[in-house]
């Protein structure tokens, strides 16, 4: 990310994803970023109380879908990647380019 882009992304609020399991429980998810691999966009999110680091707290990885709502308007939809082996290269990723940020 460069400064154009920090700068741009500085006092916003996070993204808050809510998902709904099947038994209609609820849980809100932050998005700490967002990046792209093999052409897909993907975010890397942590449940809402948590903080990604090298502790060990559990991220998941979601790759991101436009998609246009009934009223016409775009829209993103966040789907859970379930391929391991894939996700686990992305969290890798995710994790190397916070560490990056942090940096700078």
């Amino acid at each position: 990310m460069d400064e154009m882009e920090k700068n741009a992304f500085e006092g916003m609020e996070p993204d808050t994803i809510i998902f709904e399991d099947e038994d209609g429980n609820e849980y809100e998810f932050t998005v700490r970023d967002y990046f792209f691999y093999n052409g897909d966009e993907y975010a890397l999110l942590t449940e809402v109380g948590q903080e990604a680091d090298d502790q060990g707290e559990e991220c998941i990885v979601c790759k991101v879908e436009t998609v246009e709502s009934e009223e016409g308007e775009e829209d993103e939809e966040f789907i859970l990647v379930e391929d391991e082996e894939l996700a686990e290269k992305l969290i890798e990723i995710a994790n190397t380019r916070l560490a990056e940020d942090e940096e700078e």
